[in-house]
């Protein structure tokens, strides 16, 4: 069964949402408002997708522990440098330390993999948001409407092949899901 794909791009990191938010309100119901994934492309190159591909609910923040050998090496490396200046340095020394290696711990994380990931990344540009629908094509021309005069900018709109659909299926087989959250917008 071929797929049509849309990307709606919003020119900040919170705009999907609340353009959404005022979009469902405005239209009620709508099969395609259960469908709907949201993305943001943040400022440091990271994708957050959050909500329903191909049927299936994804959760997914390209984003590491921020606990991990980094951490501790940032750690041990302040309270080293703090303690030349006594004990208030090492103690701060010692917090400064693990936050900025957390911080590269958590840098550290591998990008999703795959053409869509790649689409999206390349579509969505960072720090702005997006919707984006994988559906039928009557469903997709629906939210395109919908979005009419709003500050949704279409980027993307194509027909994926079957042996597309079946890849991304394979692909989000592997992508971690979470319990899918009774509101339709990402908490």
């Amino acid at each position: 069964m071929s797929l049509d794909l849309a990307v709606l791009t919003f020119p900040d990191l919170d705009a999907a949402d609340q353009v959404f938010a005022d979009v469902r309100d405005q239209i009620g119901e709508a099969p395609w408002l259960d469908e709907v994934a949201f993305v943001q492309h943040r400022w440091d190159g990271r994708l957050v997708v959050r909500g329903t591909l191909a049927g299936r609910y994804v959760d997914v923040a390209e984003e590491g522990d921020v606990l991990g050998p980094s951490t501790a090496v940032g750690a041990l490396t302040g309270a080293l440098v703090g303690a030349l200046f006594g004990p208030p340095g090492f103690a701060a020394g010692l917090v400064a330390g693990a936050a900025a290696g957390g911080l590269i711990q958590a840098r550290e994380a591998e990008e999703l993999p795959g053409e869509l990931f790649d689409q999206i990344r390349a579509s969505v540009p960072e720090g702005e948001s997006a919707l984006l629908l994988l559906a039928d094509r009557q469903h997709v021309d629906a939210m395109i409407d919908a979005f009419r005069g709003t500050r949704a900018r279409l980027a993307v709109r194509r027909t994926l092949s079957d042996d597309a659909v079946a890849g991304l299926e394979a692909i989000l087989s592997q992508v971690p899901s979470a319990a899918r959250n009774q509101s339709r917008t990402p908490g």
